[in-house]
């Protein structure tokens, strides 16, 4: 009887032991419970999608960035650079409180990213997103100045890297965002400018110099057969438009990125080096003003 009873302790004293354990294994999941309720979820434990964790992650790189002494101030910063030594692209970024915003795209597409980062006084990363908002890619660089920003660039889901490297173009310093142009062109949007600049050089490709010649403030002076010119009328355009769209011109203007144009109180400017056209707002005799070519720089 004694040893039935010293077995039977024994065995109180295990389960206890294995239900103690086991509370303190749901205390760590949830809530106490009480008068049969069904546990409570703590704040700590609700259950996070990838994407939500992903972007709790980023949040924590990008607060470790001390932007106050960024070197970046108000206005447009524009790049020219590449992706692994071999994919040209364009990237503008602008600093909007304690982010850096912008875009980029590849040369070979023309087809935005958007960017969203921070700057320190030496380090920058950017996340770039899809125009769903879906991140695609992440910029992680070095400078020391904003002239050149050099790093790597990762896909989102990190199975491809490759070096970056860019170098400062121009600065349209003082612009307010989402107004680059406004500095010359104060009727049109942004939009507006680019949508005309993308029309002048359709026509350009296309060789429609009819309507080429209608978008042209007059007279205006160009090169022909190197020498300076000036043209009266759209007549006088069309007729010497070969000689004014000559190959090597054509192919600058064609080739002519869209976007980030410089601009300043003369107008703006698109082309390449040398070979440029320049447009602004121009008010005719009964005072209505829209963009027209103002400067053919052949």
């Amino acid at each position: 009887m004694k040893k039935l009873i010293a077995v039977i302790i024994v065995l109180v004293i295990m389960l206890s032991g294995c239900s103690e354990k086991k509370i303190i294994v749901d205390n760590t999941e949830t809530a106490p419970s009480s008068n049969n309720q069904k546990p409570i979820a703590l704040p700590e434990d609700k259950p996070q999608s990838p994407k939500e964790l992903k972007n709790d992650t980023d949040s924590n790189i990008l607060d470790s960035i001390d932007t106050a002494n960024s070197p970046f101030e108000k206005g447009y910063y524009d790049y020219q650079g590449t992706i692994n030594n071999n994919m040209p692209i364009y990237m503008s970024v602008y600093p909007l409180g304690k982010d850096l915003v912008g875009s980029y795209f590849y040369e070979s597409q023309r087809k935005e990213l958007n960017l969203k980062g921070k700057a320190g006084e030496k380090e920058i990363i950017l996340y770039e997103y899809d125009e769903t908002g879906k991140k695609t890619g992440v910029f992680r660089g070095t400078m020391s100045t904003v002239d050149k920003i050099e790093g790597t660039w990762s896909r989102a889901d990190n199975k491809k890297s490759y070096p970056f490297t860019l170098s400062l173009v121009s600065i349209l310093p003082g612009a307010e965002y989402g107004k680059r142009y406004a500095v010359a062109i104060n009727g049109a949007s942004d939009q507006d400018v680019e949508e005309f600049v993308r029309k002048i050089q359709s026509y350009v490709l296309n060789q429609n110099k009819e309507q080429l010649s209608k978008e042209i403030k007059y007279p205006i002076t160009i090169k022909i057969d190197d020498k300076a010119t000036t043209i009266e009328d759209k007549d006088e355009f069309i007729k010497n438009y070969d000689k004014i769209f000559h190959p090597k011109y054509k192919q600058a203007i064609t080739r002519a990125i869209t976007k980030y144009m410089f601009a300043n109180w003369q107008g703006v400017m698109f082309g390449t080096g040398t070979d440029n056209i320049w447009i602004n707002e121009v008010t005719d005799t009964n005072g209505n003003s829209r963009l027209m070519i103002i400067a053919i720089n052949n």
